[in-house]
C-alpha cells in the first residue's frame, strides 16, 4: 500500500484529517523524499473509529506491539506520551515496500488550529487537506533532526517567494 493509497483510504472513510510531516512539506512545493504518511487526527470517537474501521479493513497494524484499537483511547495515548514519549502510532500493512501512516498523538499545533489553516492541495482526484507553512514549521522546530532544520529552511524560502 503506497502512500496515496493511504490517504485515499482516510478519504474514502470521510476521516477528519489534516497532512502533516516530510509529504506535507513536498505538497507545499519542496522536492523532498519520504516513505511515510503523517496526520493528525481529529480525536472525536466516531471520526476515531472510522480511522480504525478504515485502517482495519485495509489491513494495516500497528508497528508496535499493541492493539489497534488502543488509538481510540486518549487515556492510555497520554500513559504513552508520558511514560514512554511516544509521539506518534504508526499504521504500516504487511507488504515489504508499504509506506506508514504515522498518527500524531500529541501534536504542538492542536488539531483545530491546523485544520482551521489548512490548504486543500488537489493530487488527482483527492483533495488533501495540508498544514499551513507556519505550522509545518511550528511542528519542525525544536526536534533537534536534520531533516527538519532542512525542511524550515526550504518552507521560509517558500514563504519568502509568495511574499517577495
Amino acid at each position: 500500500m503506497g502512500m496515496f493509497d493511504l490517504i485515499r483510504m482516510l478519504a474514502d472513510a470521510d476521516v477528519d484529517y489534516v497532512l502533516v510531516g516530510g509529504l506535507a512539506v513536498a505538497l507545499h512545493g519542496y522536492q523532498r523524499v519520504t516513505m511515510d504518511v503523517d496526520v493528525v487526527l481529529a480525536l472525536d470517537e466516531g471520526n476515531l473509529k472510522r480511522f480504525v474501521a478504515s485502517a482495519k479493513a485495509a489491513g494495516l497494524r500497528p508497528t508496535v506491539p499493541v492493539e489497534i484499537d488502543s488509538l481510540t483511547r486518549p487515556d492510555l495515548l497520554d500513559q504513552w506520551h508520558r511514560e514512554k514519549g511516544m509521539l506518534a502510532f504508526g499504521l504500516r500493512s504487511p507488504e515489504k515496500m508499504a509506506a506508514v501512516i504515522d498518527v500524531l498523538i500529541r501534536p504542538v499545533v492542536p488539531f483545530e488550529e491546523l485544520r482551521r489553516d489548512a490548504l486543500p492541495v488537489a493530487v488527482g482526484p483527492l483533495t488533501i487537506p495540508v498544514a499551513s507553512i507556519d505550522h509545518l514549521i511550528a511542528m519542525k522546530t525544536g526536534t533537534g533532526r536534520s531533516k527538519d532544520r532542512i525542511d524550515i529552511e526550504e518552507l521560509r524560502r517558500l514563504q519568502e517567494d509568495e511574499n517577495p
